[in-house]
């Protein structure tokens, strides 16, 4: 059996997540490779679909072969909204998934100007890490857990 090695748990945003609570959430994310000392984008553009997000990262699926260390300046759309969440990530891995398609996992470093690592909390009571890239796709823990009451 292969060891999984990745730390955070996955929320896969089209079915039922680790809570119960049914989100039928997919976000539409819109993302450019930048030059890592100019921060300056080296490319247009380009339009990808998050397969799933985690306290730490995302994995989107789009046309575009990325390599691993890439940087991204990230929007990321939710449903029903006109207005991006900005996120800054790095690429960590791709790899193709059919014959245009590429499947790519990024840990976001920057969410709305403020760094993933010193947002991270872990709860005690429902054994998970939470962060702000999960505040901003889901609103704040707190909220999340209420309406999880809401829906037990």
């Amino acid at each position: 059996m292969k060891k999984e090695k990745r730390d955070n748990i996955r929320f896969d945003t089209e079915v039922r997540i680790y809570f119960n609570v049914d989100y039928e959430l997919e976000t539409k994310v819109e993302f450019q490779v930048i030059d890592k000392k100019n921060k300056k984008a080296l490319s247009e553009k380009h339009i990808a679909y998050s397969r799933n997000i985690s306290a730490e990262g995302l994995c989107f699926t789009s046309e575009v072969k990325l390599h691993e260390t890439d940087n991204l300046n990230l929007e990321v759309y939710l449903p029903d909204s006109e207005t991006p969440i900005p996120m800054i990530g790095e690429v960590k891995w791709c790899k193709k998934s059919g014959t245009t398609q590429c499947e790519t996992g990024v840990i976001i470093k920057m969410v709305n100007n403020k760094s993933v690592k010193d947002s991270i909390i872990f709860d005690q009571v429902y054994k998970i890490k939470w962060s702000e890239v999960l505040n901003a796709i889901f609103g704040n823990f707190e909220k999340f857990v209420q309406d999880k009451k809401k829906s037990d």
